[in-house]
């Protein structure tokens, strides 16, 4: 007895894949959205002040992986592999939120500095993402902005905006 393999032919609605010509604009979309937000990406950097090689200026490097991006996201908007796509389901919403927490992340380091952003960033995504639990999630997400506050902004001297938290410590504590 033989099986029997059936197969649906190419360019089906069983395989939307295999007729390019039919869904090619949905495989364009993600990347002209990501070509808009790079050419933002890359706006934005620039206006941050780019410095000099010796010494660069805070948008220096999110100008040069914003190029990095622009330039891929042009490529795939131009010759987008329709074979590497994959189907939306659960973990595609997560990235979206991730991606989402991240524009949050941003505004907030903006508005009220760089503590409180990341243990809520972090505690998100080790919560949420990272699916740990509570208090390994609260503990990881304090000592991890705290090692990243020191190595930045105290043993580096990256400039941070004003910081809510680290401004009330300071100020508590006389210095």
């Amino acid at each position: 007895m033989s099986a029997i393999k059936l197969e649906a032919p190419q360019g089906t609605e069983a395989d939307p894949a295999a007729t390019p010509g039919r869904h090619a604009g949905r495989y364009r979309l993600v990347p002209l959205v990501l070509l808009a937000t790079g050419i933002a990406a890359v706006i934005g950097s620039w206006r941050l002040t780019l410095g000099e090689l010796n010494s660069p200026g805070p948008g220096l490097w999110p100008f040069v992986v914003s190029v990095a991006a622009t330039i891929a996201a042009g490529i795939l908007a131009i010759v987008p592999d329709t074979e590497a796509y994959e189907k939306w389901t659960r973990r595609t919403t997560m990235l979206a939120g991730g991606v989402l927490s991240l524009v949050v992340f941003i505004l907030l380091f903006e508005a009220i500095g760089f503590v409180v952003p990341s243990v809520l960033l972090l505690l998100l995504w080790l919560r949420a993402f990272g699916e740990e639990s509570w208090r390994l999630a609260l503990v990881l997400a304090v000592g991890g902005t705290a090692v990243f506050y020191v190595g930045f902004a105290v043993l580096l001297g990256v400039p941070f905006p004003d910081d809510i938290v680290v401004g009330t410590i300071t100020r508590l504590i006389g210095m």
